[in-house]
């Protein structure tokens, strides 16, 4: 086992008595599929709703009376396909409207226990474009490397050869990517798991307070939609920095948004990672925003053929999955680690942590029922 573990920050987990332990593996459940076996027809579908404008708000100060506004609108000299709009006030400043403070609510335990939820289904919009079986990969810089004195090193949480690759795809499911943003800046990746949810990694979330937005795919081109958080799921609350063994299989979090934002690009299912899959299949994929391919992380990356492996201490509700073929670096954090079944893809795993001999994925039926509630109580 790996003697330090870093979720942009550092953790060791250490062989601990779980809160349920199984007493044997059980049934082999039926594992990934390759993703070119999915039926498309067995997808569940919903109707898209009309488009809900994301509302820029500006606060202005100076002046008791309504202020004089004008609007000049030009295209962007340095991207043409972009529009700038400038809005001038007379007698007064104009400054953009704080963010809503995320609602935090912490759910125990024992109340994810009892849910028993194994699985969400995923689902695309009618008649909102193609399923598609391989993303578009786009050019790949070339990788900055760190340096000691004179050596050159490439990153230790990237196995060789690295099987991250860049793409920029807006059908579905690849544009359901998520670039979280708080107010510490850029903070890690997620996905939309529902109409109006994401999920991510806990660690991603600015605790104890401060606001979140959602980018969903973004890019040197700009976003998709970006949408508020307004409540963020956690079991625990992980905190940036070193996190306990007792935290590290619990490192995600699912978050409410004031828009509707999955009903237009669709959502990803959630299933209970099974432990029979152990190295028994690289049916699993991965997208997310390392920021050794461009920083601030305007590269939207997949990766797959990786296999996984819980560790044998952690056969209980939450779980700590590694894999020593799973390429991780910074950004990465709270991307899905997930596989493709007959009706579509699946999450098992949110990526956590980083090591010099495994990268770590936070998991388990917590994960799933943490899901469950959050769609049920903010549909």
């Amino acid at each position: 086992m790996d003697a330090n573990l870093t979720t942009e920050m550092n953790h060791m987990p250490t062989p601990r008595t779980p809160s349920v332990r199984r007493s044997g593996r059980p049934q082999k459940k039926q594992g990934p599929i390759s993703i070119t076996d999915v039926d498309r027809s067995g997808i569940e579908r919903h109707d898209a709703p009309a488009p809900i404008p994301a509302p820029h708000v500006f606060e202005c100060q100076g002046t008791l009376d309504p202020p004089a506004v004008s609007t000049i609108v030009r295209r962007s000299l340095t991207t043409p396909h972009l529009w700038e709009v400038e809005l001038r006030v007379d007698q007064g400043r104009l400054h953009s409207k704080a963010s809503p403070e995320l609602q935090r609510i912490a759910v125990s335990r024992q109340d994810l226990l009892a849910r028993r939820a194994t699985e969400s289904a995923p689902s695309m919009p009618s008649g909102g474009g193609s399923f598609a079986t391989r993303p578009r990969p786009t050019q790949l810089r070339e990788r900055p490397k760190l340096r000691f004195g004179n050596i050159e090193y490439e990153p230790t949480t990237v196995f060789a050869p690295d099987g991250r690759k860049p793409y920029y795809d807006t059908r579905y499911p690849w544009r359901c990517l998520v670039w979280i943003e708080t107010a510490m800046g850029w903070s890690g990746s997620g996905v939309l798991i529902g109409p109006r949810h994401v999920l991510t990694a806990s660690h991603c979330v600015n605790w104890p307070s401060g606001w979140l937005k959602a980018h969903v795919l973004h890019s040197g081109a700009g976003d998709l939609d970006v949408a508020s958080g307004t409540h963020a799921y956690a079991s625990t609350h992980v905190p940036r920095g070193r996190i306990s063994d007792s935290d590290s299989d619990e490192d995600y979090a699912v978050i409410v948004l004031d828009r509707p934002i999955g009903g237009q690009f669709g959502w990803y299912g959630v299933k209970t990672y099974d432990s029979a899959w152990d190295d028994a299949t690289s049916k699993w994929w991965s997208v997310g925003y390392p920021q050794d391919v461009s920083f601030p992380g305007a590269t939207p990356c997949f990766q797959t053929n990786f296999m996984l492996n819980e560790l044998g201490a952690d056969f209980g509700s939450a779980r700590l999955i590694r894999s020593e073929t799973f390429d991780n670096w910074p950004g990465q954090s709270g991307s899905p680690v997930f596989g493709f079944w007959p009706t579509g893809p699946y999450v098992v795993g949110v990526v956590s942590g980083e090591g010099p001999n495994y990268n770590y994925i936070s998991g388990g039926s917590l994960l799933t029922s943490l899901v469950h509630q959050a769609r049920t109580e903010h549909p």
